[in-house]
């Protein structure tokens, strides 16, 4: 039997021998536990992306906005384009989590959205998805004056003339921009073309300044102009205004004078429309030029009056059939009286110095004509014969 206190100091021994044991597994899972701790925290946390339209979706109406969120992180690029590779513009928000489309889709397109996200720790990942817009029923189509590039006369005006009727009138003039350098204060217009077609044109309130250079940007791609018409392209055209040039026309004095920076250049003699069809009065614009024409007058409901073939040196200023021309078989009247059908008839050599003199949108004034109507807008470029405040007034924007 062991004394007592050889059973003491056995029993401390023993004591203290269980004390020491667990210290040290304490301390080898505090450092299990701070490297996961350390592990876990050095894992980036992935950025969730949300595109609207959702992946796969069909059918999405054209021109409606695109947007791209992220849950945490930033966007870094966003890329949406059709299989062509034509892309829709957007903006970034200043905190780097949203993109909004700028630009507008087409119809029946698919489009790949492509986007690369950077999380908070700096990884970063892409996504890709798709979505496809609605087929049009109708593709709605422009025809531009001027279509694009050249010289024009101080009264051209910029002119829409559209395949198919439009409904919203308001928001295609809002995707219409005419830019002028130097800046002119001018406005829209709407108008039935002479052939029936809807149309739009842009009028400076008064006649351009010589050098203007003008700029139509028609950003009509995915807008609708009526239920189930889109437009599928945007358009673009330019054109610079040339000589200050205006052509007088005196009825009652059988004479008509070319004009220059003010000055007469050279006063014609000439035969304008009879009393029972006399020439339109008020200001006009030239239309188009043609070295040869045939002028028959059923296609200016005169019924079968005359056919008369191969007339040279014609320059049309309405739709409606009048023109200036020679007039080789009424030389008798040229410059003593009016007998024409309400055009303007030349002797040949003066028809062809006027031909070469006179550019697509000049001005024509007529004066003293008997036909006091006004020509409609739609007739050639009838614009001219409203006032500023009635022009105006034919925007779709107004009100």
């Amino acid at each position: 039997m062991l004394p007592l206190a050889a059973a003491a100091l056995l029993l401390t021994a023993c004591g203290s021998g269980k004390s020491d044991g667990p210290a040290k597994v304490d301390s080898a899972q505090g450092n299990q536990v701070e490297a996961a701790k350390d592990k876990n925290e050095s894992k980036d946390t992935p950025v969730n992306v949300t595109v609207d339209p959702p992946n796969g979706t069909q059918g999405v109406a054209p021109g409606k906005p695109i947007t791209v969120t992220a849950d945490s992180g930033t966007l870094t690029t966003v890329r949406i384009a059709d299989g062509q590779q034509r892309a829709i513009e957007g903006t970034l928000a200043a905190d780097g989590r949203s993109w909004t489309s700028t630009t507008r889709t087409v119809p029946g397109v698919t489009y790949t959205v492509t986007t690369t996200t950077r999380a908070k720790k700096g990884t970063e990942s892409t996504t890709t998805s798709t979505f496809g817009t609605l087929k049009a029923t109708t593709v709605n189509k422009v025809t531009l004056r001027p279509a694009n590039g050249g010289t024009f006369g101080v009264a051209q005006p910029v002119s829409v003339m559209f395949d198919t009727p439009v409904k919203d009138k308001a928001e295609v003039e809002r995707n219409l921009k005419v830019t002028t350098a130097p800046n002119v204060d001018g406005s829209w217009g709407w108008t039935k073309d002479e052939s029936g077609k809807d149309r739009v044109d842009w009028r400076p309130r008064e006649f351009w300044a010589t050098g203007t250079k003008v700029t139509l940007n028609a950003n009509l791609g995915g807008v609708a102009s009526g239920p189930g018409t889109y437009f599928a392209r945007d358009y673009e055209s330019t054109f610079t205004v040339g000589t200050n040039r205006v052509v007088e026309v005196d009825v009652p004095k059988h004479r008509l004078t070319v004009k220059e920076d003010g000055v007469a250049v050279k006063t014609i003699k000439m035969s304008a429309g009879s009393n029972e069809f006399p020439t339109r009065g008020g200001t006009h614009v030239i239309l188009s030029k043609n070295a040869k024409e045939t002028l028959d007058s059923t296609t200016v409901g005169l019924g079968d009056s005359y056919n008369l073939p191969d007339v040279p040196w014609v320059v049309h200023f309405t739709s409606s059939g009048t023109f200036f021309h020679s007039a080789a078989w009424n030389t008798a009247n040229i410059g003593v009286a009016n007998t024409s059908h309400g055009c303007v008839g030349m002797t040949v050599p003066d028809a062809e110095w006027f031909f070469n003199r006179v550019e697509v949108g000049d001005p024509v004034v007529v004066k003293g004509s008997n036909n006091t109507e006004a020509t409609a807008a739609g007739n050639g470029f009838g614009n001219w014969q409203l006032t500023w405040d009635q022009w105006k007034a034919k925007s779709a924007l107004v009100g």
